[in-house]
């Protein structure tokens, strides 16, 4: 028989979970200043591609020919000379106030909103003045040369890198960033038509290839904005892409059952949502009750949803057509801002998936950040223990928003169907719900940092449409362009674009004990 030490001796300590890092404001700067550095770095990348790539080896007489007219006739209203004035004044302060609310943090929507309206308000007299406008509602072609843009646009984009690597500021790496990448695209597109000015190839109609764009965009901005709501409950959801797989059956059969029309197209949109939305409940009901390893549980409900779609597919829609019509909603242009020069055709003459996508980025970055419901989400992707100890149920609320997500990622899957106006088919989806994820991680697990993503995301879907009209003068192999949002992807999880903090408890199993 053992001794009464032996009872009495300690057990042997049990090894310690790791957990993550206390969040302290040293912390905070040190994530910032590193994610900064990575910008800078890649800022200067995109840098050295404009001068060396686009301006250095491309020759000097080559021009390029850009057209606007697309889906609505725009041309800029004009002005009497004191009118100018007036507006360009009114933009300046319009800007300047902009700026002022988003430095101070008061209101930095608004300060956006301010902005955007005071850079088209400074830019409508500079139009006419330059003389933009061609007969009839339209626009006068714009033809640039290829290396003056490329030597430009690359110097300024020089400068901002090496700020950005200098001075590691936290506060201008994103702004500075994205105008890199929007520059950097508008270079791409002048360098890749070149030749077009004396007819070699098709000249670039540039609102054509922005509002496909939007539209690519569009999926991946439900499918980021169900990854930013759940991750910031502290619950992975992995099952994006079963939930777009499911919409997207969901609202192809019910749309093409009632008929393609107004009815028809929002109970396709309505069942799209309730299908995504039983999905994340059974993600939330495992990974909360059950403590199951959600990455795991994710990937079985996409599995799951594959095998079902393929079944659906070869028992059911291929021998009922009637069931698979490929009902598609039509553009919806708003009065007034559709007739906007350029943006008005991109922005304000889509279908309502783009619309609808659009006003949830700016509900759930309202909800997330300016209300008590949104505080308490993020308490509970953050810290939940403390969240529990102040009278919050983290399993509930952690449920209510992964059935959330769920339904805008079911959202999500209708806009590849009805959305497009196109036939459910196997693989539809194209792994999009996984480039959600990342979508979401480069946008810094914030609405308007994953929309900003997503645009990035689907210009290099979209410009795949157009390889058949310039595929020459890429120099590069069809397959690289259509594995570029893939590339893009793996930069984005590598941390290619700098270090980010995600909430500190998400994906970590909650329990009261």
């Amino acid at each position: 028989m053992g001794q009464v030490t032996d009872v009495l001796a300690p057990l042997a300590p049990s090894p310690a979970v790791p957990e993550r890092a206390v969040v302290t404001l040293e912390n905070v700067r040190s994530v910032s200043r590193n994610r900064s550095f990575g910008f800078g770095i890649a800022v200067l990348v995109l840098a050295l591609i404009e001068c060396l790539k686009f301006g250095l080896l491309t020759s000097g007489s080559l021009e390029s020919t850009l057209t606007f007219d697309d889906n609505t006739a725009t041309a800029i209203p004009s002005l009497t000379v004191l009118m100018q004035v007036v507006v360009g004044v009114f933009g300046g302060l319009a800007i300047a106030a902009g700026l002022l609310l988003i430095i101070r943090r008061w209101a930095r929507f608004l300060g956006g909103l301010l902005v955007a309206a005071g850079i088209l308000l400074v830019a409508w007299p500079l139009a006419l003045v330059v003389h933009v406008n061609g007969p009839g509602d339209t626009l006068k072609p714009l033809t640039l040369p290829v290396t003056g843009i490329a030597w430009v646009v690359g110097a300024v984009t020089l400068v901002s890198g090496l700020v950005l690597v200098v001075t590691r500021s936290a506060r201008a790496a994103y702004p500075i960033f994205f105008v890199a990448m929007a520059l950097f695209i508008l270079v791409f597109l002048v360098w890749v038509s070149r030749g077009s000015s004396v007819g070699i190839v098709p000249e670039l109609t540039l609102t054509s290839i922005l509002a496909s764009t939007f539209i690519a965009a569009t999926p991946l901005m439900f499918g980021s904005l169900a990854g930013v709501v759940c991750e910031r409950a502290g619950v992975v959801n992995i099952a994006i892409e079963g939930q777009f797989m499911l919409g997207a059956l969901g609202s192809a059969m019910i749309t093409s059952y009632i008929g393609a029309t107004t009815l028809g197209f929002f109970a396709g949109t309505a069942v799209a949502a309730l299908l995504g939305g039983l999905l994340g409940a059974v993600l939330a009901y495992m990974a909360l009750h059950f403590r199951a390893n959600q990455i795991i549980v994710g990937v079985v409900i996409v599995s799951f949803c594959t095998a079902l779609v393929q079944f659906m597919q070869n028992q059911v829609l291929n021998n009922s057509q009637w069931l698979n019509m490929g009902y598609g909603t039509q553009p919806i242009a708003i009065p007034g801002l559709s007739r906007i020069p350029v943006l008005g055709p991109v922005v304000f003459d889509q279908n309502y998936f783009v619309y609808l996508a659009i006003v949830l980025v700016a509900l759930v970055n309202v909800i997330l950040f300016r209300t008590r419901w949104g505080l308490r989400i993020r308490s509970v992707g953050e810290k939940p223990k403390a969240s529990e100890t102040v009278g919050l149920s983290v399993t509930r609320i952690r449920f209510l928003v992964v059935v959330l997500g769920g339904m805008i990622a079911g959202m999500g899957g209708a806009a590849f169907t009805i959305g497009l106006g196109t036939p459910m088919i196997v693989g539809i989806t194209g792994g999009q719900g996984f480039i959600a994820l990342a979508i979401m991680i480069f946008g810094r697990w914030r609405p308007w940092g994953a929309f900003s993503a997503t645009l990035l995301f689907g210009f290099t879907l979209a410009i795949d449409t157009q390889y058949g009209l310039y595929g020459a003068q890429f120099g590069v192999p069809d397959q690289l362009i259509q594995a570029l949002p893939y590339l893009i992807t793996i930069g984005a999880v590598a941390g290619l674009v700098g270090r980010v903090r995600p909430p500190a408890a998400d994906g970590i199993p909650y329990s009261r004990e």
